[in-house]
């Protein structure tokens, strides 16, 4: 006789089997599942939900098609609560917490309360139960049995087609129609406003008054939901900026997590150590090799580093970013969270092996970068990006007073002048020029140190005529050219353009039988300038005639920049204000992010005055004021000029201060926006600035703000005053009006 088939009225799995068989599926545990799920209860969380709305968002679209939704994340990024709460609005939703040994088809059982069948594997069992049942399956905790939820997923998914799974895990499972939806960091507003929230539950009535702290405090914290909540219990014994001072040691500082959650967030140590622990023994030592490098890394470093072939290192890199203890940015650079290098550093222990390696190879590109006279970008450009490393070989050079210290310091304080941080790198040379170093090293070194002290003060002589005698004790031509050049800069700067033009026609005759066509072109440029200080324009007409065609044919563009804003200068002195004009716009169109932008935007701003445009004047004078920082400023034809232009505008036009303070506003790219199109940048309000304005328009009071953002009545005051300032409003309804066009509800 034929077996019945149908579903069981407890479960609603199909009865494939006989009745009494199916029995066995359906223990007393089944009933009790079966009851909970009647009753339909979400499952809910003891306190508050903070952010993420962004994501469960983007949560929500994901439909019926989708049979395996993976939430990705490192180690107390929230992974588990975020799951909580998306699935708190889902029905038929069954729980399976994976801990450590669990067998996941048995533990898939267990919670769901299927009993075992004799001589029947278990997950034969759980998906002839699971076959008729309409369900959503967490499966929270995955990464260290990845190949066992591998194993029962597929199956599972092809004989029950009614149960999508949703899994938490710190790296992808690699299923069959697997979904990976990243579960990051909070976003800083987030960040701050759960560290609020969970410190006043320790401390009712806490109020904070200096919300940047806050910020800075999330933002070293990782903006991780678990180091944020462990930071916040400490509260009550020692405030934020202690709390910020102790960060270092933030591995013995946040170990007091609740006693109800899993070991593995107890502390902030035993969240990143579960990953670590399920590292193979390759991956653990790539892991603690990188844990030396704040500022993140490329390859060459990290191979460099770790004393490993190229292709093993990618392949172990790219096993580190699957499991989360790696980001890529996707330009080439890797980057870990400031608590996994920690822990990296600390599982390390002694590390001056891998940092003498990266030091190492750091001293290798110094060839590279004396290939040339002047730096090019394809030179300096990697150095940059590696900054942050190359700054700790140098501070490991320099402790171990290695030979290669003033090498390495001299390339990271060239990186530091291309991107504007000229005091930076003259403090850096400075200190690093006592060390012991080869008379070539130490010729080139110096001849950047004069530069680099001559931008900033006037005193750069010292160094130049230092950088000559090294250089003629030498005996090298193309070191003594690179010491003529900066010694002849200095006398320009000194408005003893005579001097200076007899080094830099020593520097050329040197450099003329050898040098490539760009670096000769280079200190003929130097030379025209200087030229142009002294009055011989016709002089400097002529070099800047020969030279242009060098420059459009051989220069990169930030080197063409600064030349194109030569010849714009002479253009102005001419007269010719609409060819001035046009230089300096396409000096800021090839490149816009060196020192000299100062010196267009001031040139732009003298033209502006030229054709009675007050404002346009004073705001391009004001940006230029911030983006100095020093740089040239006693080396400017037209010094007297701006400072004129100026005077003669507060005079003239009402709202003179005004504008100025507008261009001290800008932002580098806002001002070069400005400069090219006449465009003001709307101002930025932050995100909490934005949220005041949103409760203003609401109606609130500011205790009523104060509550709902969980921040002092006097902060929130200070944001009131910034957005005033920042929007030209004085009154709450102009701020609600304000509201009311801007923002979208």
């Amino acid at each position: 006789m034929a077996e019945q088939v149908g579903t069981c009225a407890t479960c609603g799995a199909a009865t494939a089997s006989s009745r009494r068989k199916h029995a066995r599926y359906c223990s007393n545990a089944c009933r009790q599942r079966a009851y909970r799920q009647r009753a339909n209860e979400p499952i809910t969380a003891l306190d508050s939900f903070i952010g993420r709305e962004d994501e469960l968002g983007r949560l929500s679209a994901f439909d019926d098609t989708t049979r395996v939704l993976t939430l990705i994340g490192p180690a107390g990024v929230g992974k588990t609560r975020l799951a909580k709460e998306f699935t708190a609005t889902l029905g038929n939703v069954e729980w399976v917490e994976l801990a450590t040994g669990d067998q996941v088809a048995r533990a898939c059982a267990t919670a769901l309360g299927i009993g075992e069948v004799t001589r029947e594997p278990v997950l034969s069992t759980l998906v002839h139960a699971l076959a008729g049942r309409t369900m959503v399956l967490v499966l929270d905790n995955c990464e260290h049995v990845v190949a066992e939820c591998t194993a029962l997923l597929e199956p599972l998914l092809l004989g029950c087609p009614g149960v999508r799974v949703i899994a938490t895990s710190r790296e992808p499972l690699r299923v069959p129609g697997e979904v990976l939806f990243a579960v990051r960091p909070l976003p800083i507003t987030c960040a701050v406003a759960l560290f609020a929230d969970r410190a006043q539950a320790n401390q009712l009535g806490l109020r904070f008054d200096d919300e940047q702290a806050l910020s800075t405090l999330c933002t070293r914290l990782d903006r991780l939901p678990l180091a944020i909540e462990l930071a916040a219990r400490l509260v009550t014994v020692l405030p934020v900026p202690e709390l910020l001072t102790r960060l270092d040691d933030r591995l013995e500082l946040l170990n007091r997590g609740n006693r109800t959650a899993a070991s593995r967030h107890q502390s902030l140590r035993a969240a990143i150590e579960w990953s670590y622990d399920h590292l193979s023994a390759d991956e653990q030592h790539v892991f603690r090799c990188l844990s030396p490098f704040p500022g993140g890394f490329g390859l060459d470093v990290a191979v460099a580093a770790c004393d490993l072939p190229t292709d093993r290192v990618l392949a172990l890199l790219s096993a580190l970013v699957s499991k989360s203890l790696l980001n890529f940015s996707g330009a080439g650079r890797f980057e870990q969270l400031e608590s996994v290098r920690l822990y990296g550093r600390e599982k390390l222990g002694e590390h001056a092996d891998v940092v003498a390696r990266v030091v190492r190879w750091f001293a290798g590109r110094w060839p590279e970068f004396t290939s040339t006279v002047f730096t090019t970008p394809e030179v300096v450009d990697p150095l940059i990006t590696e900054c942050g490393n190359l700054q700790c070989a140098v501070d490991w050079a320099a402790r171990n007073d290695d030979p290669r210290h003033l090498e390495l310091a001299t390339m990271l304080a060239v990186a530091w002048r291309d991107q504007g941080q000229v005091s930076q790198g003259r403090r850096l040379l400075e200190a690093a020029v006592r060390s012991a170093a080869d008379p070539a090293v130490r010729c080139l070194a110096l001849s950047h140190l004069a530069y680099l002290a001559g931008t900033e003060a006037g005193d750069g002589m010292r160094w130049a005529e230092e950088a000559v005698t090294v250089g003629r004790e030498l005996g090298e031509p193309v070191p003594l050219a690179q010491a003529l050049n900066a010694l002849a800069g200095e006398h320009a700067r000194a408005d003893r353009n005579g001097e200076a033009r007899k080094y830099y026609e020593e520097a050329i005759a040197l450099l003329a039988p050898t040098a490539n066509p760009l670096d000769l072109a280079v200190v003929e440029h130097n030379l025209a300038w200087s030229a142009l200080r002294s009055g011989d324009v016709e002089f400097a007409d002529g070099l800047i005639a020969d030279v242009l065609p060098v420059y459009r044919r051989l220069a990169p563009p930030r080197r063409l920049s600064v030349f194109l804003h030569t010849v714009g200068v002479r253009a102005l002195q001419r007269g010719e204000v609409d060819e001035a004009g046009e230089w300096f716009l396409e000096s800021l169109r090839s490149w816009h992010t060196g020192f000299w932008v100062a010196d267009v935007l001031e040139g732009l701003a003298l033209i502006a005055h030229r054709r009675g445009d007050p404002r346009r004047a004073l705001r391009l004078v004001g940006a230029a004021s911030c983006l100095r920082e020093g740089a040239f400023a006693d080396d400017l034809v037209w010094h007297s000029e701006v400072i004129e232009v100026v005077r003669a505008s507060r005079v003239a036009l009402r709202g003179a201060d005004t504008c100025l303070a507008e261009g001290r506003e800008m932002t580098r790219e806002q001002a070069v926006d400005y400069a090219l199109h006449g465009r003001i940048a709307p101002p930025e309000l932050s995100e909490r600035e934005l949220q005041v304005v949103a409760l203003v328009a609401a109606g609130q009071t500011n205790v009523g703000i104060g509550a709902e953002l969980r921040i002092s009545q006097r902060m929130v005051e200070t944001h009131l005053q910034r957005v005033r300032q920042k929007l030209d409003l004085s009154t709450r309804p102009q701020i609600a009006d304000w509201a009311a066009q801007h923002l979208v509800n």
